[in-house]
């Protein structure tokens, strides 16, 4: 996929996904983990859903911020933006942003 496709599919599909236990099915955090989770996982579930739901390879992931008390994780995943909170039914979802995106092909 092409930059301007996938930055105009995170546009559209981006935000308010839901992270439940069938989207993180082969994720290396489990479900019940995901609210003592720090920036590294948080970045992997991130990472996750990204393949799963945009079918394209992750190449660089970090994780910036993990604050579980206050149900928030934030980082990077191939240059898009992320940001995994609570919303108001109590589920964690996950948006993402556009950032300068790293595609396979671009080193």
């Amino acid at each position: 996929m092409d930059e301007n496709a996938l930055k105009a599919l995170i546009s559209d599909l981006g935000e308010g996904i839901v992270i439940d236990p069938e989207l993180l099915e082969g994720c290396s955090v489990a479900a019940h983990d995901l609210d003592d989770m720090d920036a590294d996982q948080a970045a992997d579930v991130a990472a996750h859903v990204f393949v799963t739901l945009f079918e394209t390879e992750v190449l660089v992931r970090t994780g910036d911020i993990a604050e579980p008390d206050q149900g928030e994780w934030s980082g990077m995943v191939n240059g898009f933006r992320f940001v995994i909170e609570r919303d108001d039914d109590g589920d964690l979802v996950v948006d993402f942003s556009e950032g300068t995106a790293v595609l396979a092909g671009d080193s």
